[in-house]
């Protein structure tokens, strides 16, 4: 696959330490239910009476073990973020999540995808008990309204308090699985508690590896400004505009999409 163009790129880089500096007079706004509305239980997550209302904001990433395809262009991730909103009408959650790669001050990638879980009358549609038994193994699920050739990944929220760490799993064994906490850096034992957890749970403590969240600190109101910025909504909406290159770039597209979305991402912000 090439990427043509004519003429030199213009864009300034972004990164992370520069977009700590932004006004913080902004709020994050999420969607949660109507004053009065009992809240809405998200059925399918190991959570028990999942309430994605409360679930939605901002959590990071502490740990994580990530092997597989989901896993891959994240090796070299710094302050990995997942910003998740509620989306009532719809009863589904949209989570834009993204890192710094390579040091607290390099260049950022992200991508936008929604959760949705499955319910009694889904399963009811069904076209045969195969196609039933592979709904009920990944009953919510996570996809990617903007790259639908990416086949949607299971998500499972193990465990929450919804106020300070989130268990979360993404995948139908145990090849992936992130601990989320509502502070950058919660401390040693928060990590080690939660990998604990997950070892008697039948995942590998050794495997889980610390996520550093060694950036800049961001207020609530300097990521909302982050995240409606022109060059992040492109990349998390996979619309990149004409990159203006002198000569093609080769990529390959057996690589992971997050290795060539990370190789689209250093051209367009220099």
């Amino acid at each position: 696959m090439q990427v043509l163009a004519d003429s030199s790129p213009t864009q300034a880089t972004i990164s992370y330490s520069q977009l700590s500096k932004l006004p913080s007079d902004m709020i994050l706004r999420l969607d949660t239910p109507s004053d009065g509305d009992a809240p809405f239980m998200m059925e399918g997550m190991t959570a028990k009476n999942f309430n994605p209302a409360r679930y939605a904001g901002r959590w990071f990433e502490v740990a994580s073990l990530k092997r597989g395809f989901a896993g891959q262009g994240q090796e070299d991730c710094h302050c990995t973020q997942g910003v998740y909103s509620f989306d009532e009408k719809n009863k589904s959650i949209q989570v834009d999540t993204f890192c710094v790669h390579g040091s607290p001050d390099g260049y950022i990638t992200g991508i936008r995808g929604v959760v949705k879980c499955i319910g009694d009358a889904d399963l009811a549609m069904a076209e045969s008990e195969e196609e039933r038994q592979e709904m009920i193994a990944s009953k919510c699920f996570l996809k990617f309204p903007f790259l639908p050739f990416i086949p949607k990944e299971p998500y499972d929220v193990i465990e929450t308090d919804y106020d300070t760490f989130a268990l979360v799993s993404g995948a139908k064994d145990k090849s992936f699985v992130q601990i989320y906490s509502r502070t950058p850096n919660p401390g040693p034992q928060f990590i080690e508690k939660y990998k604990s957890y997950l070892a008697d749970i039948g995942y590998n403590a050794s495997q889980i590896k610390d996520t550093p969240q060694d950036c800049e600190g961001m207020s609530m109101g300097q990521l909302q400004q982050m995240m409606a910025m022109t060059g992040m909504q492109e990349a998390l909406t996979n619309r990149f505009p004409d990159l203006e290159l002198r000569r093609p770039v080769q990529l390959n597209p057996f690589t992971s999409v997050f290795d060539t979305f990370k190789k689209l991402l250093e051209l367009y912000f220099k």
